[in-house]
């Protein structure tokens, strides 16, 4: 009931322009250009931006429960799938799921799958403990975060997706956990990258539109 009448009682409004009815307009959303291209679990990576500004606000927002952002998010996350492979995403901890009342990875990657058209495999399940509030030794130490769900049919390829890319140490656990099943992985795709060397959470400016087009990584 909640989520019917929270749109009337707070209206959704693009996070940098405001306009109204979406939570991240195609406007305001990352551009082709500030795609992030990297090698991770040795398959290639693709992120829709480096985790600042807009597009960290918008992911934060969704990890504390915010529905309305899972729709423009997974159409980035779409846009950076390939044809022709299952999507597989890594899902979140029981305890996280719980608190935000929805899996973000799972919901994420079953909209893009269905607006790329490709099907969507729900197969892996974590373990241990959520990756927030880990520093980065820790993050790279930990091994075996994910199991394959018993009695699921696996996909022959793959495409991993999750929402954010820090380490590199989770997808990497991930394909790995999907290869030693027997799944071939292709590639993944992420919604944005932890640029090395970089403190994310000490910029959270949005840029102005005049001045994003001028930015970002070359993937051609």
């Amino acid at each position: 009931m909640w989520q019917r009448i929270r749109p009337w009682l707070f209206p959704v409004t693009c996070l940098g322009c405001r306009t109204g009815s979406v939570a991240v307009c195609a406007n305001c959303a990352p551009l082709p250009a500030e795609r992030i291209v990297d090698v991770v679990g040795g398959v290639r990576l693709v992120a829709a931006g480096s985790y600042d500004g807009l597009l960290r606000r918008a992911i934060v927002a969704m990890k504390r429960g915010e529905r309305d952002y899972l729709e423009p998010l997974a159409a980035l996350l779409a846009d950076l799938i390939a044809p022709g492979a299952a999507v597989v995403a890594l899902p979140t901890s029981r305890r996280r799921r719980n608190d935000r009342g929805f899996d973000q990875g799972i919901e994420l990657g079953r909209r893009a799958a269905a607006r790329r058209g490709s099907p969507f495999c729900d197969v892996l399940v974590k373990r241990g403990l959520a990756q927030r509030g880990l520093g980065r030794r820790a993050r790279l130490e930990a091994e075996r975060r994910f199991g394959i769900q018993a009695g699921v049919a696996l996909p022959e390829v793959a495409i991993v997706i999750d929402d954010v890319c820090t380490t590199g140490a989770t997808l990497a656990d991930g394909i790995a956990t999907l290869r030693s099943a027997g799944v071939a992985v292709v590639g993944a795709a992420v919604l944005a990258r932890t640029l090395p060397g970089r403190n994310s959470r000490a910029r959270g400016a949005v840029v102005p539109h005049g001045d994003r087009r001028t930015q970002g990584a070359d993937t051609t």
